[in-house]
């Protein structure tokens, strides 16, 4: 570089371009490796194209790092005067960026593998309980061997970035050879400088690069590895949610819910619901079971008897086989559970400041006069429990603060069957009629298992679901000598599932498709197998239509009893999905296009330009709704206004 007479800003920056560009290449490599499940020699040829479509997307990331430093560079080449001000300012920049940068690259191999999602704002909703976040890395030793690499690969670049960009800037003097150019020539080069610069800001010639330039076939695997998580991590939080006109959306779901008589005072979708009130005031137990997803139940095709006891249940209970899991992270299945309302992009409701209020189902019960109980095994600050439970119609909140100490064993606190038993006794002390939400999270990682549990899986993920599983079935043994268990109705329902067995599309349905069961064999009626669609959205119209209570909904649930719907919808963070039995279609933010499969042939070609009326119906039906929701939600019209 120094023999074309290059100025020394261009001889600066290009080999920070290049040794980055070569760097992130081979970390997308390794991840291409690491989080691969297929035969390493069959996955030679399909990874050139997301290495090749990679360059590009890093690129744009290199481009805005570098636009800065070119600037200021610029300024004292052709000032020829070293301005301190600006070199220390660069030797800070480059020292915190770039490691800044590898950090997030190292931290987005471990965190697709779990999610199967490329790092985006969601990764950081769980910053306020810090402790139980460390615990959860360092319980991990795939989590702990990737923090200490980045932590370690961090502080080496930035020692070894500090050094080299202290002497080479600090210690330049602008008055050199180099300038022996002229000034058109120097110029000359600024401008395509500048114009390159651009064209990396860009990502593409003719428009900026979006997330759905990075899907070039049908390996959902493969489509996301050419993205770079420092893109999709900056673009999660500059782009806006508004996947539909408002008004549009609003429309749209009163007709596909049938709402009618409404009251425009409260919501656009508040309807009072006349039930005939005749029947007793039975008790309800919600049980949201940490990460139980569909694929590990034998009902559902797994031969490993992992759950007899969810699988006996599906047998003697009222069982929707078809139940949906509304996102992928637990806050998601407590709120959309309890308060109807989908998992939202950019929200999360659970840590809102200041709390708002929800209405649903502790709302209605405490109306009716329930006695409303959470039980959760962990901090009361993890997902904000702590205000946002007793805030919204819960009378008391059980944590790790109220249980013995020897009995807290690992990160999430008490293992399942110790917080069923407390939740027992506790329940015995309530007069009727009551309302129980446990919240159970043994089935998480990183698993603590009580010793005195006894599992022929060797697997310690494996392992873990048999324990929540046998929990359950202690459980319900001895609540069945509880008086309080005939007048019961137990409700057994995932917070979300997980990446479990065969899921050929980049939004997972076994992190979505889970158990949904009613149990009360001495109240319902003859088991019934129900092949409605059933979301988390939906348990509390469903459950208050089961108890013929009048009630006020003011969410975007429905009685799939009385209401069937026609598909599920759900959300993965950056992606919205909806099914029905044949057509999954795939909505992904970010510009990250669309998709339809027919995914009950795991057939991994996209129709998206074959079936328009499928995809239509399919793309209205969840983006009207979750559009709803945010619409409601941004105009805090998600509570019932007091009229008392």
């Amino acid at each position: 570089m120094k023999n074309l007479k290059l100025p020394f800003y261009i001889r600066f920056l290009l080999p920070i371009f290049f040794y980055s560009m070569a760097g992130m290449s081979v970390l997308r490599l390794f991840m291409i490796l690491f989080v691969s499940k297929t035969n390493k020699e069959e996955i030679g040829y399909s990874m050139l194209e997301p290495m090749r479509i990679g360059l590009q997307f890093d690129a744009v990331i290199m481009a805005y790092i570098l636009l800065l430093p070119f600037l200021l560079l610029s300024i004292m080449h052709f000032a020829r005067k070293n301005i301190k001000a600006m070199s220390g300012f660069l030797v800070a920049y480059f020292t915190i960026v770039l490691p800044l940068l590898l950090f997030i690259i190292l931290e987005d191999i471990p965190y697709f593998n779990f999610f199967r999602n490329r790092l985006t704002e969601s990764a950081f909703q769980w910053l306020n309980t810090p402790g139980i976040v460390i615990k959860m890395i360092l319980g991990s030793a795939t989590n702990t061997i990737f923090l200490l690499v980045a932590i370690v690969s961090v502080f080496g670049l930035g020692w070894f970035t500090y050094k080299k960009c202290k002497t080479l800037l600090l210690s330049h003097h602008w008055v050199e050879p180099s300038f022996a150019g002229t000034l058109p020539r120097q110029l000359l080069l600024f401008f395509l400088a500048f114009i390159l610069c651009f064209i990396g800001l860009r990502g593409k010639i003719a428009r900026p690069i979006r997330q759905g330039d990075a899907f070039f076939g049908n390996d959902p695997l493969m489509n996301q590895m050419g993205l770079n998580p420092a893109y999709t991590l900056i673009k999660s939080y500059t782009d806006k949610v508004n996947i539909m006109n408002n008004e549009q959306a609003l429309l749209n779901t009163i007709k596909l819910l049938s709402i009618k008589n409404t009251n425009p005072q409260i919501s656009p979708i508040y309807r009072e619901v006349i039930g005939s009130n005749q029947k007793p005031k039975y008790n309800i137990v919600l049980v949201l079971m940490e990460s139980m997803s569909g694929n590990y139940m034998g009902t559902f095709g797994n031969k490993l008897n992992l759950t007899p006891n969810l699988d006996s249940l599906t047998q003697c209970s009222w069982f929707f086989k078809q139940g949906y899991s509304a996102g992928i992270h637990t806050n998601n299945g407590i709120f959309s559970s309890l308060y109807s309302f989908p998992a939202l992009k950019r929200t999360r409701p659970m840590a809102a400041i200041p709390t708002r209020e929800y209405s649903g189902l502790p709302y209605a019960l405490k109306k009716l006069g329930y006695q409303n109980l959470f039980f959760s095994s962990h901090d009361e600050n993890f997902d904000n429990l702590s205000t946002f439970i007793p805030v919204n119609h819960f009378h008391k909140l059980y944590s790790a603060k109220d249980y013995p100490s020897e009995k807290l064993i690992g990160t999430f606190g008490v293992p399942d069957d110790y917080l069923f038993e407390f939740a027992t006794a506790e329940l015995g002390k309530q007069k009727s009629p009551f309302f129980a939400t446990i919240l159970t999270t043994s089935n998480h990682d990183p698993y603590d298992i009580p010793e005195y549990f006894k599992s022929n899986q060797t697997e310690i993920d494996l392992k873990a679901v048999n324990y929540a599983d046998w929990s359950i079935g202690e459980f319900l043994k001895k609540a069945h000598k509880e008086t309080w268990f005939n007048n019961t109705l137990f409700i057994f329902v995932s917070d979300h599932g997980l990446v479990v067995g065969d899921n050929p599309y980049d939004l997972p349905l076994s992190y979505h498709h889970i158990p949904f069961i009613i149990h009360a064999p001495t109240i319902l009626s003859e088991p019934k197998v129900l092949n409605q669609y059933i979301g988390q959205i939906d348990l509390f119209p469903t459950l208050m239509g089961m108890l013929d209570f009048s009630y006020e909904n003011n969410t975007l649930g429905v009685d799939v009893l009385k209401q069937p719907r026609p598909y599920a919808y759900f959300s993965a963070d950056n992606k919205i999905g909806c099914l029905n039995n044949d057509w999954l279609y795939v909505y992904r933010f970010d510009g990250g296009g669309e998709s339809l499969y027919h995914y009950s042939n795991n057939d991994l070609k996209d129709y998206i330009n074959e079936s328009i009326a499928i995809k239509d119906s399919l793309k209205t039906y969840a983006l009207s709704q979750i559009q709803t929701a945010e619409y409601l939600y941004s105009k805090d019209l998600t509570k019932i206004k007091k009229t008392e």
